[in-house]
């Protein structure tokens, strides 16, 4: 009966590992295996230690440790160098530091600079944000970080600025977002754009590409300007690793 169990136990593991994988949802499955993986070998080595055999029981429970505690399994990596602990990227401009969520597609910032600095912007009222929209306003890069937090959480925002503040029909239209610098100045901003840790692999990279392009690509309707940062994030890290290599 226990086999059936198990057996069951693992089917219904492999249909939500592969329904991950179907959904591009690259890190929570990598996250998933680390622990079923890890969590298995320490099982399997407690299961072994209670029938004495404590050698293959210690390393397995070694590298069920190293898998748990470290992503690791010898040169297999369960996601060790993927990305920050809180799988965030970060983008920052004169006035802004944004930050995205990798999981839940989730934009939330902090003002900088300027007469609100130090607020978050899901504090400021209507009329701060306005006035937050208008000091920004000299800044393309700020401003279209801005636009991007906006448009993520402030549903209708250009249509309440035009009727309650008075916005003029072209600025609704965002084509600043075009004037944008949109440059990544070095490898270490590279690597919060895309949320990773220094010396992530070129397979941690395209897959933190491929997860924050889906969330911000502007085809469905994210920001072109977060879109540009990432890809220009990504082209700038693989660079460097192919000019070490040669």
């Amino acid at each position: 009966m226990i086999w059936f169990v198990l057996a069951g136990a693992v089917a219904l593991i492999a249909l939500y590992l592969y329904s991950l994988f179907l959904r591009g949802e690259i890190r929570q499955l990598v996250r998933t295996l680390r622990w079923t993986v890890g969590g298995a070998l320490v099982i399997g080595a407690a299961l072994l230690g209670l029938r004495g055999q404590m050698l293959v029981a210690s390393f397995m429970a070694a590298g069920g440790l190293g898998v748990l505690m470290r992503g690791r399994l010898g040169p297999i990596d369960f996601g060790a160098g993927m990305s920050s602990p809180n799988n965030v990227s970060t983008v920052s401009s004169a006035y802004l530091d944004m930050r995205l969520e990798h999981e839940t597609g989730s934009v939330t910032g902090t003002v900088r600079a300027g007469h609100f600095a130090g607020r978050e912007l899901a504090d400021l009222s209507a009329e701060e944000c306005w006035a937050f929209y208008d000091e920004v306003g000299d800044d393309p890069d700020s401003l279209a970080l801005y636009k991007s937090w906006l448009d993520a959480n402030r549903t209708g925002w250009r249509d309440y600025f035009a009727s309650e503040f008075g916005m003029e029909a072209g600025d609704e239209e965002g084509d600043d977002d075009t004037h944008a610098t949109t440059g990544v100045s070095g490898l270490e901003e590279a690597y919060e754009v895309l949320g990773l840790k220094p010396g992530a692999g070129p397979d941690a990279i395209k897959a933190a590409h491929r997860t924050l392009m889906k969330k911000v690509h502007p085809d469905t309707g994210g920001s072109a300007f977060l879109a540009a940062k990432i890809n220009q994030a990504k082209d700038l890290l693989l660079k460097e690793m192919a000019s070490r290599k040669s």
